[in-house]
């Protein structure tokens, strides 16, 4: 009887390990679908938006949003060391990495826009080296130096300035991408000890918040009537 018990509890926590599994992947792939369609629908919005405003809405409002979610599910609020710990993550994770995407989208093409950040792990697997999170591979080495190559290449293509891209706008894609690098690697003691919700909610809101300030002058010369015209941006 206690053998056929166990055997019951394994079969069962194996269908929960495979579901829970399964899960995640999904999760991923639904990320890198999301993360993929990005570039494009920044470039759309900020044709008719000015950049600027349209960071410092997007986030402020999601983190608002999520942030009513957590309230409603009752989860746990950060205690003040980890809000103060939120605050920076969300600043350089939320903050400045998009409003150096969404200005480097506004200025060179979507396509230059989704390879360059495609080189995001790298600067992620870089900032646990140097932390001390991660142990260098050879194969890992190969891998950086390769990504490292390939961005090089896309950021030189932007030289010419031919089809809508440009140096510039290349380069603060670059920056975004250290940004969110670093957010990856700076949010995993946070996702230790709150749930993902949560840290979400709070980083999204402060990063949306930091954009705030420097969003003002779009605020004050955009055409918003215009907007759903396409004519909305100065």
């Amino acid at each position: 009887m206690i053998v056929f018990v166990r055997i019951v509890e394994s079969d069962v926590m194996d269908r929960e390990k495979g579901r829970a599994e399964w899960l995640t992947e999904a999760s991923l792939l639904l990320a890198v679908l999301f993360l993929g369609t990005n570039p494009v629908a920044v470039k759309v919005a900020v044709s008719e938006v000015p950049p600027l405003p349209f960071v410092a809405m997007r986030f402020t409002l999601a983190g608002l949003l999520l942030l009513a979610v957590v309230l409603l599910l009752g989860l746990d609020r950060p205690g003040r060391r980890g809000m103060v710990s939120m605050v920076g993550v969300g600043l350089v994770g939320v903050g400045m990495n998009n409003v150096a995407f969404t200005l480097g989208v506004s200025m060179t093409t979507a396509s230059d826009t989704a390879l360059i950040y495609a080189a995001v792990p790298i600067w992620g697997i870089l900032l646990g080296l140097a932390l001390g999170l991660e142990r260098p591979t050879h194969w890992g080495v190969v891998g950086v130096a390769l990504a490292f190559l390939g961005v090089g290449v896309v950021v030189c293509g932007g030289l010419g300035g031919g089809g809508g891209t440009s140096l510039q706008g290349d380069l603060l894609v670059v920056i975004a991408t250290v940004c969110w690098g670093s957010y990856a690697v700076l949010s995993l003691p946070l996702l230790r000890r709150h749930p993902p919700l949560v840290v979400a909610a709070y980083t999204m809101l402060f990063g949306g918040l930091a954009a705030t300030p420097f969003a003002f002058p779009g605020f004050v010369s955009a055409e918003w009537g215009e907007v759903s015209r396409g004519r909305g941006r100065r």
